[in-house]
């Protein structure tokens, strides 16, 4: 299922989550692309944010990406983190989960594919980085898990939305890379996953493989959103995203973002 997005000031949202009400969906565009830590930028550009949201960098937690499965339960005690401190790489995850209202769970991509997640019966949110090695990884079944045995979230509750990230036309592989998704992936999923281009080469349809992960773990087809946006060659009124493969910036990311409200 692909949708279109509504624009919030510098950032868009995702409607089909945001429409209930309850939470609060972002990405953001090429305009804005220092989020880190260590980006001069990135404390001006949460502060705009926190603006616009009517929050303060207290109320934000980001995560520290290394391309784990690790998913962490965060409150507001962990508020801040990522953004007013930095998060030591040795506790880096690629995931955050919370049922508290109002904390800004946070994570950056740049062609990697974003996840967000919602239960509205247990009142319960999740943002997770899902690039190839968290898609291997199954970061997204981690998620659900920790939903259910925490919060006792039932998968078939939970609305999933995917934001923007290289779409399956574009993002280019090698050999190297359906190996390693065979670990995770029967013969039949990987041939809807992957597309031979050449002796070498594939291409990678990430967003499949998450939905794959997904429905095999209780979330419902009908439960499942995306944005239909790729961060390679997309553009939405006038503005692009971050895309590693476009701009080979190891430094410019697209912020994803929920919070409950």
């Amino acid at each position: 299922m692909k949708h279109t997005s509504v624009k919030l000031g510098r950032f868009f949202s995702i409607p089909q989550m945001d429409k209930r009400g309850c939470v609060k969906t972002l990405y953001t565009s090429s305009c804005d692309t220092a989020w880190n830590y260590e980006d001069d930028l990135a404390r001006e550009n949460f502060l705009a944010l926190g603006q616009q949201l009517g929050i303060s960098l207290e109320d934000m937690v980001k995560s520290k990406q290394t391309h784990t499965d690790i998913v962490k339960i965060v409150t507001h005690k962990n508020g801040g983190d990522g953004i007013l401190r930095p998060i030591d790489e040795a506790k880096a995850y690629d995931g955050l989960i919370t049922n508290e209202k109002n904390l800004l769970l946070c994570t950056v991509e740049a062609d990697c594919l974003p996840v967000y997640f919602y239960d509205p019966v247990k009142e319960v949110i999740a943002m997770v980085h899902s690039g190839w090695k968290g898609t291997v990884k199954k970061i997204s079944e981690i998620t659900i898990q920790k939903m259910r045995a925490t919060f006792s979230s039932n998968p078939q509750n939970i609305l999933v939305a995917i934001g923007p990230h290289i779409c399956k036309d574009c993002y280019e592989v090698g050999s190297d890379v359906l190996e390693e998704f065979r670990r995770s992936f029967d013969d039949q999923e990987l041939k809807k996953i992957f597309t031979p281009k050449n002796q070498e080469k594939y291409l990678l349809d990430l967003e499949l493989a998450v939905k794959i992960t997904l429905i095999k773990n209780g979330v419902s087809e009908k439960n499942i959103f995306s944005t239909g946006l790729c961060t390679l060659h997309s553009k939405v009124e006038g503005y692009d995203f971050c895309s590693y493969r476009r701009t080979k910036s190891k430094t410019e990311r697209m912020l994803t973002a929920i919070m409950m409200k």
